[in-house]
């Protein structure tokens, strides 16, 4: 496959460098004149670059644009087009062209410009990351592009599926706002949309949940079941503090005594210390790592998830794929690569795993959740359920993450047998229970690359290296991988960093590797995919990798202004600045215009924001062409009229009849002309059992 990147947006060379990894043949177009970025600079023979078009650009063919760009489109099967705003997509006679726009190619807010901090403002990320003062803190670099970046890649994927159904140009739409909400706000948005009472996301977590100081540095406990509870008294020597606080709603009341004794604890030992102590007990904890420790990770190092390169005439440490592929055998027979075709089975729980299956069910494939009564997924257990009425139904963090597919009950009694016999015609498998799980249930990844199938392994830390034991929640992993470490409020302190985009990326990556196999001509070689959650969060920090041993690197500093001010109405306001036309924009808003770049433009900018509500004024400064917006709560989200517009929370009749209708997260992308791509409800718990086979009439 070719790909060719028009534009010199982040997510659209995110998405170019994801395809590339994936085998693609990429070439990029560069535009005259580099754009500032944020992040860090490294300097090479030819000038100071950012780190992040040094790290994207590796293994891209670098052209200058042709006189005839139709003939250079034309000579390719994807071309990922990004220009940081909406555009007509150019004309393809037979390529699939996405579009990837800060808030897609229609609705109200389409012709308004974005960004990295728009992004992150616009599709919740910013609303989930707080400093020590309660307001919103960056996340660093590009993460939210980044992320958007990956879903372009599976959005072309789909797109290269309709191809080559149809062989004819496919036209797809990707929005960046709408892709962000779905990596970084999926769980707050379900909350709202099943009026689940309590915190959201990782705020329901119960004490000890949060970031502990060390002698070295700092590490991330989660400690939300029962059992984990139980495994921290015995680390710390089954303490007297603790009597009478076995049960989550005890610890809920007492989360001070609970988090000041964890402190004074976690204080006398170093942090990988303190990890593997607590791992040892069952207990989530990983070390926060900074972004030259992950360059000395032993787990990272086991795996070779680093490797150095030269870019740009510089020696660098780059990430490799965060995946790692075992190569099985052929099968005994030929699949038409195409997804209707395509039968996945699942042996998965929480997030990351069951997103997999969502997104492929929503793409075509035939899915089929494999579930152990006595052994439900937690959210189906424990909710939160919609409106506060448990259910096995009504999870409704389970519907936005298992919508699409069926569930196969499976007899304890009789489990490993129940799951061959579910696995024995299917193309893929999809877990992340573990091995000790799938040991118990007699279900070896290799036996089923052996067999020309494809097995996705879905971990923490891939399922080898010193650490590949570990437990641990999207937080441990976005410790370890770097994001947490990286993102602090102004005064230098780690921020609260509450989205656990760790997972549902994570997913989105792994549905790309799955799709490309299925579509692709080793679709009859089978494989074992290891993917690793902490090497999908580094690399959304891997030009901080990079930058870390590189022989000349600085930050961009204030080449690039990123700030959130609070409005009128209490809510914030993001804004980046960064092109020399943008100060020009802000000196003729503010009436400054001795100084450009003068403070006193920026603290007048403070003054008009405080002055009008946050949709306001957002409005106006996204009208005089520079990169704004509110910052969005799941809730603002869920009743934004853009999105609303554009369908992005589409209705379905819910499995429970006490929902009735229920609604659902969207996919992030849709073929121009024909509205949202459909998706099917979550399941009724062992609503297959009924087919024979399980896998009939799953769609």
């Amino acid at each position: 496959m070719r790909v060719l990147q028009l534009g010199d947006g982040i997510a659209g060379s995110a998405a170019t460098a994801l395809l590339a990894s994936l085998g693609a043949e990429a070439t990029k177009v560069v535009s005259a004149g580099a754009p500032r970025r944020a992040g860090p600079v490294i300097g090479t023979p030819a000038g100071a670059v950012a780190a992040v078009d040094l790290t994207l650009d590796r293994g891209k063919r670098i052209v200058q644009p042709p006189t005839d760009l139709s003939a250079l489109i034309g000579a390719h099967d994807i071309v990922i087009v990004d220009h940081g705003r909406a555009v007509t997509p150019p004309v393809a006679g037979n390529a699939v062209v996405v579009t990837v726009s800060p808030f897609g190619l229609d609705g109200p807010r389409s012709s308004q410009p974005g960004g990295e901090l728009v992004a992150q403002a616009a599709g919740g990320m910013l609303a989930t990351i707080e400093g020590s003062d309660g307001a919103p803190v960056p996340a660093p670099g590009h993460v939210a592009l980044k992320a958007a970046g990956a879903v372009t890649a599976l959005a072309a994927l789909h797109g290269l599926d309709r191809r080559n159904d149809g062989h004819g140009p496919v036209l797809v739409d990707v929005s960046v706002q709408e892709a962000v909400a779905f990596t970084a706000a999926l769980p707050e948005c379900a909350h709202v949309l099943y009026g689940c009472p309590g915190r959201a996301g990782s705020g329901r977590y119960v004490a000890p949940s949060g970031l502990f100081p060390c002698r070295d540095g700092l590490v991330r406990i989660t400690a939300v079941e029962n059992h984990q509870w139980r495994g921290l008294l015995a680390a710390l020597g089954h303490p007297a503090w603790a009597t009478g606080l076995d049960e989550r709603e005890a610890r809920i009341d007492h989360a001070d005594l609970i988090n000041r004794h964890v402190t004074a604890w976690a204080a006398t030992h170093d942090k990988e210390e303190c990890a593997a102590t607590l791992q040892a007990h069952g207990v989530p904890s990983t070390p926060v790592n900074a972004a030259e420790e992950i360059l000395k990770s032993p787990q990272f190092a086991f795996r070779g998830t680093l490797s150095t390169a030269q870019l740009g005439g510089v020696e660098l440490h780059v990430l490799e794929s965060p995946w790692l592929t075992y190569v099985g055998h052929r099968s005994d027979h030929c699949r038409t690569g195409r997804l209707s075709d395509l039968r996945v089975a699942e042996l998965t729980h929480v997030l990351a795993g069951p997103i997999v299956g969502a997104l492929l069910g929503a793409m075509g494939a035939r899915v089929l959740r494999l579930e152990d009564p006595q052994r439900l997924d937690i959210y189906r257990r424990t909710g939160p359920f919609a409106r506060g009425k448990p259910g096995v139904d009504r999870g409704a963090y389970f519907a936005v993450a298992n919508h699409s597919k069926q569930s196969l009950l499976i007899d304890p009694d009789r489990a490993a047998d129940d799951v061959a016999a579910a696995l024995s015609d299917v193309d893929v498998l999809i877990e992340n229970v573990g091995s000790a799980r799938l040991a118990r249930l007699k279900v070896d990844p290799a036996d089923v690359a052996g067999s020309g199938r494809l097995a996705l392994r879905v971990s923490g830390f891939g399922s080898e290296g010193p650490m590949a034991g570990y437990r641990v929640y999207a937080n441990n992993v976005q410790a370890y991988g770097g994001l947490a470490g990286l993102t602090v409020g102004p005064d230098g302190a780690p921020a609260r960093l509450g989205t656990v985009i760790a997972d549902p990326l994570s997913s989105v990556v792994a549905a790309a590797v799955v799709a490309a196999w299925a579509v692709g001509p080793a679709r009859d070689t089978g494989a074992t995919v290891d993917l690793s959650m902490a090497e999908v969060v580094a690399s959304t920090v891997a030009e901080f990798v990079a930058a870390a041993a590189a022989p000349d690197s600085r930050d961009a500093g204030d080449c690039v202004h990123r700030c959130v001010y609070r409005a009128g109405d209490g809510r914030w306001v993001a804004v980046e600045i960064a092109e020399p036309d943008e100060w020009t924009r802000l000196a003729e808003i503010t009436a400054v215009s001795d100084d450009l770049r003068h403070p006193t433009m920026v603290e007048m900018l403070a003054g008009l924001v405080a002055a009008a509500s946050a949709d306001d004024v957002a409005a106006r400064l996204s009208a005089s062409g520079l990169r704004a917006a509110a910052v969005q709560r799941a809730e603002n989200l869920v009743a934004d009229p853009h999105l609303a517009i554009r369908g992005f929370f589409p209705e379905v009749v819910h499995p429970d009849p006490d929902i009735g209708t229920g609604r659902l997260v969207g996919l992030p992308w849709r073929f121009v002309g024909q509205g949202p791509v459909p998706l099917m409800p979550p399941p009724a718990l062992g609503n297959a059992n009924a087919h024979e086979g399980g896998m009939t009439n799953v769609r």
